[in-house]
């Protein structure tokens, strides 16, 4: 049987990534959730404020990463979490229908100070970015994909062993990005 987890805004989870290696999300507006520079071997913490602690990058979440990833909430009140504003700027990838993949390129857009504002009707803050023009914008921000617990695991497995935040899905959006700067 799946466990349930129960969705509150700015609960903390232990996400297990292998074995030995585990870190924190904060529960943010519901899919949201961000992530920090923080590892455990066992999963356990105590006496942490996640305002302290360097965040990694905020995205959107699907249910699988609950059932799947996360091992169980923190429940020990010494462990604070992050009073960091929401990320209210992200990525909307443009559908590319000249073959290939998908996605090309992409709209920054505002979802609001607490993300109450839907993808589909956010304002557009600048409409079509370029990886020339505004390469710091892209690697800044994130996509507003839904990650699954495959994805998100090796994203988070590859910072954890290589101290590099690599983000698959934006490469294959922005091809450019891969070239020198």
């Amino acid at each position: 049987m799946a466990k349930r987890i129960v969705w509150k805004t700015n609960d903390l989870v232990v996400l297990k990534l292998r074995d030995d290696l585990y870190t924190i999300g904060q529960m943010l507006t519901s899919p949201a959730m961000r992530f920090y520079d923080i590892r455990s071997a066992d999963g356990n913490w105590k006496d942490l404020d996640l305002s302290t602690v360097k965040p990694l990058f905020q995205v959107f979440i699907g249910n699988v990463v609950l059932q799947n990833l996360v091992d169980h909430k923190i429940k020990d009140g010494s462990v604070k979490p992050s009073d960091a504003p929401y990320e209210r700027y992200w990525i909307k990838p443009h559908l590319h229908y000249d073959g290939g993949f998908p996605f090309r390129g992409g709209k920054l857009i505002d979802l609001g100070p607490e993300g109450g504002v839907g993808t589909a009707v956010a304002p557009v803050v600048k409409p079509d970015l370029s990886v020339d023009r505004d390469r710091e914008t892209i690697e800044k921000y994130q996509l507003t994909n839904m990650w699954g617990n495959d994805d998100l695991g090796e994203r988070l497995r590859h910072y954890f062993d290589n101290g590099e935040d690599f983000d698959s899905l934006k490469a294959k959006v922005f091809p450019e990005l891969g070239r020198s700067a």
